[in-house]
């Protein structure tokens, strides 16, 4: 069979739309010897080496060049270039990843992921330790629908599979590059080879670092937000003892020292300022939060990966991978985006894992390949919430007290009478104003935290079968076990709220801050406090199946043909949020495992003598138990929305107009609705009905080297940042005045435009000019956030223009 992902100049043979209609058969399919076919991109998303042709799955493959020649290097940047993919960065701390319309975001350490990442094997899915830097890389593969049959936990709707450069025994080489930009931008990055023993024995080493200051300007001081602060380590050996055996050894450490995030409010403008999302802003922290931690992200993963690959015949391959890894991330933030001391939050995150995967791939008579194996996967973490706010001033909010959009200061709050001014906006009766004024606390503190422990077994197989020389028939299944424990733990810091003393409704509590000295019940606002100083827990076990039938079919050498149906599923995910009263249970749910069934049809075909690769594909969806999410006091809560439906296409073209000028394009079409309850008819969040992108490559020789030209243009059509798509009737809060009614948390249809441009000396220098967003586009990456649990959204701005100089040299 004939691959796909052919690459020109080192852009992968990716495409748009196939069927046939419209093309004539081509003269002459690229021959072997041609640069195309040598520069074919070969993948392993089955398991086992073939060509992105040969794979009967929507997958697209990018090589470190392919990267380089689109200015790649971080997860939202490679999106844009892959059909179905979506990634919204708001810090390395919190990626969302969305394939076709699903969303995996959550932090809670409960939570399953749906959209599956690996690197080198090992899954790295866990939300706040997903992220990492690419660089350094072999190829990325990203694979869309179901693909909980090959990967594994976490590919409810897709995978994507980052494979780092290993050390090669065969040569030495090196690389080097820096750059510098606006907003003190400041690259620096290096790879060595160095092979210790010829053709056995290599050692690898390679690190990044980046700087750039905040884009968004704090107007009450601290640096700048949504900036960029993170360095990246890798060390790695491989070992070639013979010719049938492969050990790597491969070891990561990322370092993210970002600014934070600016969560700019839409309801309240800095002093002297706007309330655009696109105008400084004013962010802060008070009263010694967290002994005075400035906002920010400290966040470190470290991972020690170990792969086997170990030929036992010449049909027959057993591969080892052996992952452990562990993150630790604190990132403090202003969630209400004023200079008032109203709220700050921090999220505490940490997890560890360990995990191991034996497979064995059998090729028979040429005629049947198959692989079977089993995995092991261990993971503990927990993610803890402390929050911060002052009473008085969040009663100044409820009461509508605040000017808007200009608040006052906090001594002008603070110094009107608060007994008249403020209490009796809750309808109290002015006699009760005097003694409840004064117990309003400047900061009161509350904490919750979810642990969550899994345990899992998976057994898979899947066996591919030559019926003809045309037509392949695939079949796999996966069955895996789960044993579970979720823990929940929520306190008051400081003591109870007097505030939610007062909004509780509990006449007891009320009583007892109208009696000096009477003993208080320990309420919060936001969260109430367990019973013991323990977590509470339960623990369930859980089982379930996954599969996929596949028909491959070539009826001549260009064009390839598929058929499949497959089962994806997102395990049980069990539930918790704090307790209904002081000093209650927690309140624990089951939520049921979210199911999809897939159907596709796709082509891929090489036409115009192997000039133009297309590659399409059609699918339909249907989900049962769609898991999103809804507020339960300042708690984000996994619950069942019920059905859901997708239909779509996903088309890639690349093509070589000539021997300088090289095309590719991608669209993408997700019509994705939920089907059932409040939520019936709404869009699925992060996801746009239509996504396109476009690049294109003009390298022409020159004096001793090449010079390029490489702009392109993203474009995607309106996104709404939540499942409730903000409709009113779906964000009612409690109490009452945290409710929010505008309908302002969306971003409509928008494009950007980017250019890359050199000269590439034969010597290995390279000197490149880069401009990112060329027209200044003003967009939002998300809107809502935890300031839409208190009735004042903030917004996030996109990256506005950006620019440098890069300089590099490959040894």
């Amino acid at each position: 069979m004939i691959g796909n992902g052919l690459r020109l100049n080192g852009v992968s043979l990716l495409a748009l739309g196939i069927a046939g209609a419209g093309f004539s058969a081509p003269a002459a399919v690229a021959q072997e010897d041609t640069a195309l076919l040598q520069n074919e991109i070969v993948v392993t998303t089955q398991k086992r080496e073939q060509t992105v042709q040969d794979v009967p799955i929507n997958v697209t493959a990018y090589t470190q060049e392919s990267l380089d020649r689109l200015g790649i290097e971080q997860f939202d940047e490679l999106a844009v270039f892959v059909p179905g993919l979506q990634v919204q960065e708001q810090s390395p701390n919190n990626p969302g990843f969305v394939i076709r319309g699903i969303t995996s975001d959550s932090g809670e350490a409960t939570q399953e992921p749906r959209v599956a990442l690996f690197l080198d094997g090992v899954s790295i899915s866990k939300s706040r330790g997903s992220y990492v830097e690419l660089h350094d890389i072999e190829r990325i593969e990203a694979a869309k629908g179901p693909q909980a049959t090959l990967f594994g936990r976490g590919a409810l709707i897709g995978a994507v599979s980052v494979i780092q450069a290993k050390a090669d025994p065969s040569e030495l080489s090196a690389r080097v590059a820096g750059a510098v930009g606006n907003y003190d931008y400041r690259k620096l990055e290096g790879m060595l080879n160095l092979p210790l023993i010829e053709d056995q024995l290599a050692v690898r080493f390679s690190a990044i670092g980046k700087r750039r200051d905040g884009v968004v300007e704090n107007t009450v001081g601290g640096e700048a937000l949504n900036g960029v602060g993170v360095d990246a380590y890798r060390a790695s050996l491989g070992w070639t003892p013979n010719d049938a055996v492969r050990v790597d050894v491969i070891y990561n450490l990322q370092h993210d020292n970002a600014p934070g995030t600016a969560f700019k409010s839409g309801t309240f403008a800095p002093p002297f300022g706007s309330a655009s999302p696109y105008t400084p802003g004013a962010f802060n922290t008070f009263a010694g939060f967290l002994d005075g931690t400035p906002l920010g992200l400290d966040r470190e993963v470290n991972s020690l990966t170990g792969l086997v690959s170990w030929d036992l015949s010449p049909t027959m391959t057993l591969s080892s991978i052996t992952g452990w890894r562990d993150f630790n991330s604190l990132e403090v933030f202003d969630p209400d985006g004023t200079a008032l001391p109203l709220f700050v939050f921090a999220e505490d995150a940490q997890g560890e894992q360990l995990s191991q995967e034996l497979r064995i791939n059998h090729t028979f008579n040429d005629q049947i390949s198959w692989f079977a194996g089993v995995s092991w996967f261990d993971e503990d973490g927990f993610q803890r919430v402390p929050l911060q706010f002052d009473e008085r001033v969040v009663l100044a909010r409820i009461t509508n007290f605040i000017s808007v959009p200009q608040p006052q200061s906090l001594a002008t709050l603070t110094s009107i009478p608060v007994q008249t001014a403020l209490l009796q906006g809750l309808g109290l009766p002015e006699s009760f104003a005097g003694a409840l004024a004064p117990q309003l606390k400047a900061n009161h503190r509350e904490t919750f935290t979810n642990y969550g422990e899994t345990t899992a077994l998976d057994l898979f197989a899947d066996a591919t079968f030559a019926v003809t020389e045309q037509l392949e028939v695939s079949a796999g299944l996966r069955w895996s076990r789960d044993e579970k424990t979720s823990r929940q733990l929520s306190t008051l810091d400081n003591g109870g709220s007097v505030l939610g003393a007062i909004l509780s409704g509990d006449q007891a509590a009320f009583g007892a801050l109208l009696t000096p000295g009477a003993p208080r019940a320990p309420i919060g606002l936001f969260t109430q406090p367990t019973l013991r100083a323990t977590p509470d827990a339960r623990s369930e076990e859980f089982d379930g199946v996954t599969w996929r039938l596949v028909a491959n079919y070539e009826p001549v050498e260009w064009l390839n043909m598929y058929a499949s149906v497959a089962r994806g599923r997102r395990p049980e995910v069990i539930s918790a949020s704090t307790p209904s009263a002081p000093g209650g249970p927690t309140r624990f749910s089951v939520i049921d495992a979210e199911e999809v069934t897939s159907y596709e049809l796709g082509a891929k075909a090489l036409l115009l003598d192997g000039t133009l690769a297309l590659d399409t594909s059609v699918y339909r969806y249907g989900y049962e138990n769609f898991q999103t999410t809804d507020f339960v006091g300042a708690q984000i809560v996994t619950i069942n929305a019920g059905e859901a439906n997708a239909i779509g296409l996903e088309s890639q073209f690349d093509w070589r107009l000539s021997d300088v000028i090289s095309l590719q394009g991608t669209y993408a079409y997700n019509q994705a609705r939920l089907r059932t309850g409040a939520r019936d008819g709404n869009r699925f969040r992060l996801s746009p009905d239509h996504a396109l992108s476009l690049a294109l490559d003009v390298t022409a020789p020159a004096p001793q080297g090449t010079v390029f030209l490489r702009p392109s243009f993203t474009w995607q059509s309106s996104v709404f940042f939540d499942d409730d798509n903000d409709r009113a009737s779906l964000q009612v809060r409690s109490p009452a005045q945290f409710s929010d009614f505008a309908v302002d948390e969306k971003q409509d249809s928008y494009g950007l435009l980017n250019f890359r441009f050199g000269y590439e000396h034969q010597s290995g220098v390279s000197i490149l000019g880069f401009v990112a967003n060329v027209a200044d586009k003003k967009y939002l990456i998300d809107a809502g956030n935890t300031g839409d649990i208190f009735g004042i959204p903030t917004f996030i701005r996109g990256t506005p223009r950006t620019y440098g100089l890069e300089i590099r040299k490959t040894f």
